[in-house]
């Protein structure tokens, strides 16, 4: 085993700082630019090395996005061809949707212990990504639940004013009034429940780009964003 290990930051260019993240990691975050170096290459999928049974981690529960650890290996250039020139293998997370990958900021001297860890790497960053897709689809469901209820109930409240202008079309329009404003109080009904049985605590600090967010508020951030969206939807 060799004892000399090439720190990440020489072997890559211009990396971003490592810093922790609310996964559980601590990680550079980088684009493709920062992982094509001049002497090092993508050696191969974490499961080439370890023989492990899954190629990746799925990171949304519409199954789309993809975390797939890979293994990058450098070797150091020898002014001796006789020499063996010492290598060091890094731990990387791609995704299959975005640029942004994740980089392990240690280095190691054994390409199964960093295969290892790349793929745990993206099991904790998916598992994150799969729970504020939840959180974030939950609040889609329960934003546009209750604009489609909102809506039922002022066709309802459009038909009683009706009714109330012209009462001899009562009896043969109660029936559509009843059954709009109880359709419209069970669609209510139900996305309150959502939001009561699935809602995170909101943030308490504002988004800070220079400050890694917490898991909480992740999840804050994706119940909003999902609230956004459902209101278009």
């Amino acid at each position: 085993m060799q004892t000399t290990l090439t720190p990440a930051a020489e072997g890559f260019h211009d990396l971003p700082e490592a810093r922790p993240l609310c996964c559980g990691i601590t990680a550079h975050l980088v684009d493709p630019s920062h992982i094509q170096p001049a002497r090092a290459w993508r050696l191969s999928r974490h499961d080439e090395i370890s023989r492990a049974r899954h190629t990746g981690w799925y990171a949304d529960h519409g199954q789309f996005e993809i975390l797939t650890g890979y293994v990058y290996v450098f070797a150091e250039e020898t002014d001796d061809d006789n020499d063996e020139p010492p290598t060091t293998y890094y731990a990387l997370v791609e995704s299959n949707d975005t640029d942004c990958h994740y980089l392990d900021p240690d280095a190691y001297d054994d390409p199964v212990t960093a295969a290892h860890a790349a793929d745990r790497m993206a099991e904790l960053i998916a598992e994150l990504g799969r729970d504020c897709d939840a959180v974030r689809c939950a609040a889609m469901r329960a934003r546009s639940g209750l604009v489609e209820a909102n809506s039922i109930r002022r066709e309802a409240l459009g038909i009683l004013r009706h009714v109330r202008a012209c009462a001899a079309d009562a009896e043969s329009l109660g029936p559509a009034f009843a059954r709009l404003w109880r359709q419209g109080l069970a669609g209510r009904r139900r996305a309150f429940d959502i939001v009561d049985e699935r809602r995170p605590p909101p943030r308490t600090n504002p988004f800070d780009p220079e400050r890694t967010a917490t898991r909480e508020e992740c999840l804050a951030d994706a119940w909003r964003d999902g609230w956004d969206c459902g209101a278009s939807a």
